[in-house]
């Protein structure tokens, strides 16, 4: 019996993501020079299970859709949520994003108007605003809001904070959103909604599909912030 024959050439399984590039990586395909040929072949060729292969990169590129979340779950369960849903996903995919774009910036400079070095800017940025935001949020609101939580359960006054108000921090990182919102516009206008240009190789696609994620995810753990996290927590002071 004919083995069962995976269909794609290499850049189409290793541009799928991020993920999937590092795991072509992982087994020494080379996409630069055999990007175009078939997946199949080249992982035949070298030794390799094709199906093993594109099953694990399966598991790895699995688009990520929205949550859905019971909108009255105890505060501490939702800050569990976005902290495992959110903060990790982002400590995980932003240095190595900054790692892949660091080196396409370095050896592109000025192609395409400069394409990647204005895309790594502002992606610096991003990382930048959210490493301090991240820190912010799960040193100062999150433990606020979770012993805020505790005392009203108990019938117990709210716990005495340097900051006065939950609503404080709480307006603070809202203005933080909003300049991450304003840094994500900028930066899917420099990738042009994300449609990698004709020249662009496996590695370029690849980055460009997971910035793409990136900025879907953002939108989706500020809008729980937003909406559902912070106004909760405000109307359980008051």
């Amino acid at each position: 019996m004919n083995p069962v024959q995976i269909p794609g050439t290499v850049n189409d399984w290793a541009s799928r993501s991020f993920r999937a590039l590092l795991i072509v990586e992982k087994y020494g395909i080379d996409f630069h020079d055999k990007g175009a040929r078939s997946f199949d072949e080249v992982c035949r060729e070298q030794g390799l299970d094709p199906a093993a292969v594109s099953a694990e990169i399966e598991s790895v590129s699995q688009p990520r859709v929205p949550a859905a979340i019971d909108e009255d779950i105890p505060l501490h369960k939702l800050i569990y949520h976005i902290n495992v849903r959110h903060h990790e996903y982002l400590k995980l995919e932003l240095p190595r994003l900054r790692a892949r774009l660091d080196r396409m910036a370095a050896r592109h400079p000025e192609r395409d108007d400069a394409l990647m070095p204005r895309l790594r800017e502002v992606f610096v940025a991003i990382q930048q605003d959210l490493e301090m935001h991240l820190h912010k949020e799960e040193d100062i609101l999150f433990p606020a809001i979770a012993r805020l939580e505790r005392a009203v359960a108990h019938g117990e006054p709210a716990p005495p904070s340097p900051f006065g108000s939950v609503r404080n921090p709480i307006r603070m990182m809202e203005h933080e959103h909003a300049r991450l919102e304003s840094l994500l516009v900028e930066m899917r206008s420099i990738a042009r909604d994300y449609v990698a240009p004709d020249y662009a190789c496996a590695n370029f696609r690849a980055v460009f599909n997971t910035l793409k994620e990136l900025e879907a995810d953002l939108h989706e753990h500020i809008r729980v912030e937003n909406e559902i996290l912070h106004p909760r927590a405000a109307a359980l002071e008051s």
